[in-house]
This record gives C-alpha cells, sequence and structure tokens, in this order.
C-alpha cells in the first residue's frame, strides 16, 4: 500500500464507522430534527432516513446529541421520543407572527376564490 492511501485518507473498516458515527450521522439526524421539528422515536428517524444508517447508530447517535444538550429524550414506558431543544431556536417577534397570519388569511381567500371557480367551470363542462 502506497503512503498516500495510508493514515487518514485511507477509512476503511474501523476508521470508517467511527467516521460515520460521529460526523456523518449526528449532522444529518439533527438537521432532521430541527427541520421536522416534531418528536420521533429512532425507528421513525430510521424509516424517515430511508434506512441510510442503521438502528444501532442512529440509537447512539440520539444518545450522543441528548448528552451533548442538543435534543431533549421524553420516555414513555419503553418507548423513548427525541424532540429539538426548542431553546436553540430562534425566538419570532409579534410582527412576523401578525405578517404570517395575514399571509395566510390572503392565501386561504384565494383558495376559496379557486375552488368557486373551479365549480362553477365544471358545473358548464357538464
Amino acid at each position: 500500500m502506497s503512503k498516500e492511501k495510508e493514515g487518514c485518507n485511507d477509512l476503511t473498516g474501523f476508521a470508517f464507522s467511527y467516521f460515520i458515527v460521529f460526523v456523518i450521522a449526528p449532522a444529518k439526524i439533527l438537521k432532521y430534527l430541527t427541520d421536522q421539528n416534531r418528536p420521533y422515536s429512532a425507528i421513525d428517524i430510521l424509516n424517515n432516513l430511508h434506512k441510510e444508517f442503521g438502528k444501532t447508530c442512529i440509537t447512539r447517535v440520539l444518545e450522543q446529541l441528548v448528552s451533548s444538550g442538543k435534543i431533549k429524550e421524553k420516555v414513555y414506558g419503553k418507548q423513548k421520543v427525541y424532540v429539538i431543544d426548542q431553546s436553540q431556536l430562534p425566538d419570532v417577534d409579534e410582527k412576523e407572527l401578525t405578517a404570517m397570519d395575514k399571509k395566510i388569511a390572503e392565501l386561504q381567500e384565494k383558495v376559496t376564490a379557486a375552488k368557486s371557480k373551479t365549480k362553477s367551470m365544471e358545473g358548464r363542462k357538464n
């Protein structure tokens, strides 16, 4: 084996699994939980990530993220549920919430108008 392939450039076996468990998987799982912002069990995460990582890997990563304080763990009987720590998310100010409510109302009006237009066009067709 040449010297170029030795050391850090050779991610095989244990080094590769270490790289997956401690670098790639935590980043992807944390991003997934942050994007979804809802509680999931380890099995839910396994299925929603389309089995990209194994169950053991996901469980280890979740425990690692809990111990680092990035996510919270809630135990319901035998089931463990994981959720992103809400204190790490940015606060939304009242102006933003009001603007979002106005936008939602406008979009609901557009949907209602589009539905009525569709019904009238379907009525003409028949």
